[in-house]
């Protein structure tokens, strides 16, 4: 799983089985290595060390789910998502997440719980999602169907440390919901939208509104 949702050095086989356990095993990794970096070389680079960790894959499904959002029909719609070319909405949309989250960065605690938060929020909305093609993407959906109970405690966990976090869960959660609903259905480009939106959307949110109970900004 490691080897998969990361860039790390990890050799292993592709296995989905424990994709519930993200928020407890990548998410500290990846929020723990660029909360180091946020540390000693400031909000910038912290940031692009998270998303080069990631391989920058989520960052592409943030990107072929914004193009696809601008299509109308659903097929053409879906087809954009497989489409190498970046349109324009694409772009922005890759620019506006950096530059927002860069910009409301102030605490390593941030990254930390930001990517707890992400990874347990996708977990969860996976679950109830029907995928629209078989993939990658569907094997992960199939995967925590069963098992997405245990990433709540991790969830509420980044909820109850940022209570203010509970605004980006709503906009987090309406933004899947209206790509879903679009493309009628999930894939692994719509999971990395929802994990790179909710990570930027918790950034702000606990920014914008600094109110924590055991993790003040610092």
């Amino acid at each position: 799983m490691i080897g998969f949702f990361t860039v790390l050095p990890v050799k292993a086989e592709l296995d989905f089985s424990c994709a519930w356990a993200l928020p407890y095993v990548v998410a500290p990794i990846l929020g723990g290595l660029s909360a180091l970096a946020l540390i000693y070389l400031g909000p910038l680079p912290a940031y692009l060390l998270l998303l080069l960790l990631t391989g920058l894959n989520h960052l592409d499904g943030l990107a072929d789910t914004a193009d696809a959002l601008m299509v109308r029909d659903r097929e053409r719609a879906r087809a954009a998502l497989e489409d190498p070319r970046r349109g324009t909405a694409g772009i922005f949309a890759v620019v506006a997440a950096v530059a927002l989250a860069v910009n409301y960065l102030r605490s390593p605690w941030q990254l930390i719980f930001g990517e707890i938060f992400s990874k347990s929020l996708v977990v969860v909305l996976a679950a109830f999602s029907k995928p629209f093609k078989e993939g990658l993407g569907s094997a992960f959906v199939n995967a925590v169907r069963r098992k997405w109970l245990f990433a709540t405690p991790a969830l509420a966990l980044a909820l109850m440390a940022y209570p203010s976090s509970s605004l980006a869960l709503a906009l987090s959660a309406a933004a899947y919901y209206i790509a879903y609903k679009h493309l009628g259905g999930a894939n692994g480009d719509v999971l990395g939208y929802l994990l790179e939106l909710s990570r930027v959307a918790f950034i702000a949110a606990t920014s914008a509104f600094p109110l924590s109970i055991s993790f003040p900004l610092w």
